[in-house]
């Protein structure tokens, strides 16, 4: 049971990043899709719908609704010949409307539409057009970003940000999430000078932070005397923590990356950087080796 567990969790740490990647990726796609592509080719839609219904080689009416159609639940009977017992779809049924016969000229003329819409829907589904929309939206956000980029853009942008910190309640949600999307997806990077040794949250307790920068003025004029500012991650999460200015005095500066003392926070200090492992690190992994490979 030991040995399942530890090469289960191996697999895990293996695995897992790569599918919460992916995740990532089609959480993004779900957020553009939703949100932009499904309007855009709802509005490609429209359009080609008034254009008049697609070419008879381009969809079978019949055999391509009942395929790439919306289904209900329904089924054909035997007046559907061949297609007895397909189930119905709700292209199916506007194609074939009785509407269409209508002696009515409005009814049939609406009739028309409905026919000439579904299957534009159905060119889209066989098609895979739908990702159309995707793209227009990821070229549209392009864009967006490149007329923000200039001197009109940021005034437009500084105008609605203003007029939005106006508004009831928006002015209380949409600060904040700028700030998150600007501090992940803005030009200005958050950028550390190194890592550091600090006694905080009290003398003779040694928390790794990642050195920041000077301090504020105000905070250096009181001090009378050489400041840093150091950030001080929280474990497993560095992505929060605590923001600190120390006296230079009390800084220990260590000599590794920013991605190892990440790795060495992320792990609750179990993994470390090969130039900080002691003697009883070095006896430990040699041990778990020994255990893998069954003494071999």
């Amino acid at each position: 049971m030991d040995e399942f567990k530890r090469f289960f969790l191996r697999g895990l740490a293996a695995v897992l990043p790569t599918l919460i990647t992916v995740a990532i990726f089609l959480w993004a796609y779900d957020i553009i899709e939703t949100y932009m592509g499904q309007h855009i080719t709802a509005s490609m839609l429209a359009v080609m719908t008034w254009t008049g219904p697609p070419e008879q080689n381009v969809v079978n009416p019949d055999e391509d609704s009942l395929r790439y159609g919306r289904p209900l639940d329904e089924w054909l009977g035997s007046e559907a010949g061949d297609n007895a017992g397909r189930r119905v779809t709700e292209e199916y049924k506007i194609i074939n409307s009785k509407a269409l016969g209508s002696p009515l000229k409005k009814v049939q003329v609406r009739a028309e539409r409905e026919r000439s819409a579904a299957l534009w829907r159905i060119a889209f589904a066989k098609y895979k057009l739908n990702l159309i929309g995707f793209l227009i939206a990821i070229i549209v956000v392009y864009f967006v970003g490149f007329f923000l980029a200039s001197f009109i853009g940021r005034t437009t942008l500084r105008i609605v940000e203003n007029a939005l910190g106006r508004m009831p309640l928006v002015r209380a949600i949409y600060p904040n999430i700028k700030q998150v999307t600007d501090f992940l997806f803005g030009d200005q990077k958050l950028e550390f000078s190194g890592v550091v040794a600090v006694p905080y949250p009290r003398a003779g307790i040694w928390s790794l932070g990642l050195l920041t920068g000077p301090p504020m003025k105000a905070i250096a004029s009181a001090a009378g005397e050489e400041l840093v500012t150091i950030f001080i991650p929280s474990s497993p999460t560095p992505v929060t923590g605590y923001t600190i200015t120390v006296p230079r005095r009390d800084v220990i500066e260590l000599a590794i990356s920013i991605d190892e003392a990440l790795r060495f926070i992320i792990s609750a200090g179990v993994i470390k950087p090969d130039m900080e492992l002691t003697h009883d690190d070095s006896a430990s992994i040699n041990k778990a080796v020994l255990d893998t490979t069954g003494g071999d």
